[in-house]
């Protein structure tokens, strides 16, 4: 697994760059089309932020966290993470809700905990993880895919932002 100073900067970099944004923006309306056809049903309750407890996972590629992160402003403070890994949600989850919703990761765009999302939803995912890899290779990046707060907490360590 791709990890470091090095790896993490590039990505944070690489976030701004405009064939990344461009790519991204894209795949973020390809997102708000797909649940509009598709019309999942959001409880509102915060299940898709609580990842044990709802016994689903958040994996992304180093670049879309950067990407994600560069929208908030940076990556949180490392204790919130360790404490949001601790409790098994996000630490972006507040009374219920998420406190960057506008900024949220692709994979958070198109998990919803009714069962109307089975089948769409994994097509989704796998068809924007494989533009964000085509991105990596593109752009020489290194390739890492892994657990949302691990990657927060590798951002929020290395002071990244």
């Amino acid at each position: 697994m791709v990890s470091g100073p090095e790896a993490l900067q590039a990505w944070w970099h690489a976030a701004v760059d405009p064939a990344v944004e461009r790519a991204m923006t894209e795949m973020v309306q390809q997102a708000g089309e797909a649940i509009r056809t598709h019309r999942p049903v959001c409880l509102a309750g915060g299940n898709c932020c609580r990842f044990e407890t709802f016994g689903h996972g958040l994996w992304l590629t180093g670049l879309e966290v950067a990407w994600s992160l560069r929208r908030i402003g940076g990556p949180p403070a490392p204790g919130p993470v360790e404490d949001s890994i601790r409790r098994g949600d996000c630490p972006f989850l507040r009374d219920g809700c998420c406190s960057v919703h506008a900024a949220r990761p692709l994979g958070c765009r198109a998990f919803f905990c009714d069962g109307a999302g089975q089948g769409w939803q994994e097509e989704l995912l796998e068809r924007w993880h494989g533009r964000v890899r085509s991105l990596h290779e593109s752009l020489g990046l290194p390739y890492r895919y892994d657990e949302w707060r691990r990657l927060l907490r590798d951002f929020a360590l290395a002071r990244i932002g």
